[in-house]
């Protein structure tokens, strides 16, 4: 009877453990790591996340903005972190591309964990109201017709979108001058006030001056059309690089975290971000959701990697 009793309570035990492993960050404080300034993009999507997975699951989350050299500094904080998933990392394109143009800071891939992709904002080709171009197709007869003449802005230079409009120049064969900017505001002035011929930048930053009219989107670098500009046509559909240039974000845990650790992380993201509040929210910041995690993320990521090495090596874009 003794042996029997005690084999039942070893039962117990091993089906106790998985619940105890899943409950690992019961009663501590997860940081989100924010490697962008306050009051970005990337800061109001850790904020609107970790709001949401308190309000669902009690869990402390605190958003910790620490800015720096291209993203790296908040990222290399995230990758020497104890790995116990009390301290993740929002991350955005800047991620990838930062490890490829600073090399032996860190490693995107080995050096971290994915939890979840959760959303994008897609990249926006757009001009003044004012200007006579009407269209892509006017805006590259421009070009044609006036080598160097045409300028296009946009925040870099090595950013996403800097690379979606030299990718543009190449394949449609013209002559166009890139302004480089410190951010996607000054671009989107520039433009307006005439001083360049077009701006390429995350729609989340231009929505309002499309909204209002002032700005006419002209096209998306993306492979196909995006939920918040329905009516606006691909540079694919006009026979150009498929590049999808959107700003997408995520999150990722240091590596060696524990696999229940981050099931753990991942469910909890995955179920704030399908609540209504969080996709309004998204929404009303100009982006669009969606949702994919653990091995899906990370192969997302070494493909995203192995594309940014071949483009800025193929632009010889260097920091």
């Amino acid at each position: 009877m003794r042996f029997i009793g005690l084999c039942f309570f070893t039962l117990l035990l091993a089906l106790n453990v998985r619940p105890v492993l899943a409950q690992t960050l019961a009663g501590k404080t997860v940081r989100i790591i924010v490697p962008y300034a306050a009051g970005g993009t990337g800061d109001v999507v850790a904020r609107v996340v970790g709001q949401a997975i308190t309000q669902k699951t009690g869990q402390s989350i605190v958003v910790e903005d620490r800015p720096g050299a291209s993203s790296i500094v908040g990222t290399e904080f995230v990758s020497r972190a104890t790995p116990d998933g009390t301290t993740i990392l929002l991350v955005e394109n800047p991620f990838i591309l930062s490890s490829i143009l600073f090399s032996g800071h860190y490693d995107a891939v080995s050096n971290f964990e994915p939890l979840c992709y959760i959303a994008a904002t897609p990249a926006v080709l757009a001009v003044s109201s004012k200007s006579d171009i009407q269209n892509l197709a006017d805006f590259l007869k421009l070009a044609q017709t006036k080598p160097g003449a045409v300028s296009y802005g946009s925040t870099g230079p090595a950013s996403i979108v800097h690379i979606a409009g030299e990718l543009l120049k190449r394949d449609a064969k013209v002559d166009m001058t890139y302004v480089p900017y410190p951010g996607s505001p000054p671009a989107m002035n520039a433009a307006l006030a005439g001083t360049i011929t077009a701006v390429i930048a995350n729609y989340s930053d231009l929505k309002g001056q499309i909204d209002s009219g002032a700005l006419r989107p002209i096209a998306v670098p993306a492979k196909k059309r995006v939920p918040p500009l329905p009516n606006v046509p691909t540079l694919a559909e006009s026979g150009f690089n498929d590049l999808d240039a959107a700003v997408w974000f995520g999150f990722v845990a240091p590596a060696k975290t524990p696999k229940d650790t981050l099931a753990q992380l991942s469910q909890s993201i995955s179920d704030a971000v399908a609540t209504a509040d969080v996709a309004d929210r998204l929404k009303g910041q100009g982006m669009f959701i969606n949702l994919f995690c653990g091995a899906e993320f990370g192969k997302f990521l070494a493909e995203q990697k192995d594309t940014y090495t071949k483009f800025t090596r193929e632009f010889d874009i260097k920091p």
